[in-house]
């Protein structure tokens, strides 16, 4: 149930945007480029998106703790890294004017777009971490929880930003994500800490474990 509430608040996310972004300024140059934008972001986004299931597929083999968390503050910063470079550089007009074939106007919109975008990729596998870990320990309302925090913050900035009216809805929307995600991100951690300290004595005990193993046969 509570699995299935989190992609119920995650569908409402959407149409929130969507309004928030009609009402603000720039209106229709946002909602033209909103799906173009994300749509990339989400190309980086997706490098972490099956992580949850990884963690969980392999949380149960002796010592995989380390690896999973090496492996995932290689991966947070290796996509970070590409968005970096792709904003920093003539790749984000490539793509946005050339290979999507937006006006040079619209491009640049959402090549500067990109930099408000940075932290998104990163933030998904860390986040993938996280409910791997919820889900391993089956303690899954904390990623409902999480789900449901990132839409009130998400909606609140949006709201403000509705209000402010002076900032462009894409930007305004793009670090709305942003910051809702993070502090999902930081609630998903401290529901996981109980399970991670758990793995963590589990995997301290194991070398005594296989030594008491050995010696019994």
């Amino acid at each position: 149930t509570p699995l299935a509430m989190t992609s119920l608040l995650r569908l409402m996310a959407e149409p929130v945007s969507s309004a928030a972004l009609s009402r603000m300024p720039r209106a229709l140059d946002s909602l033209a480029v909103w799906s173009v934008v994300t749509g990339f972001v989400f190309l980086l986004r997706s490098f972490g998106m099956a992580y949850s299931e990884v963690v969980i597929a392999l949380l149960d083999e002796p010592g995989s703790s380390a690896s999973l968390r090496r492996f995932m503050a290689i991966l947070t910063v290796v996509v970070t890294v590409l968005l970096l470079v792709v904003a920093a550089t003539p790749l984000s007009m490539v793509w946005f004017e050339r290979i999507t074939g937006l006006r040079t106007e619209l491009a640049e919109f959402s090549s500067r777009a990109l930099w408000v975008a940075l932290l998104m990729p990163g933030i998904n596998v860390l986040q993938s971490w996280y409910q791997g870990l919820l889900v391993h320990s089956r303690r899954t309302r904390g990623i409902t929880e999480a789900v449901g925090i990132y839409l009130i913050v998400s909606s609140a900035l949006l709201l403000g930003g509705v209000l402010w009216h002076r900032v462009a809805g894409l930007y305004v929307a793009l670090a709305a994500v942003s910051v809702g995600r993070s502090i999902q991100t930081v609630w998903l951690w401290h529901r996981s800490r109980p399970a991670m300290e758990s793995m963590e004595r589990r995997d301290q005990d194991a070398p005594a474990l296989q030594v008491a193993d050995i010696c019994a046969r």
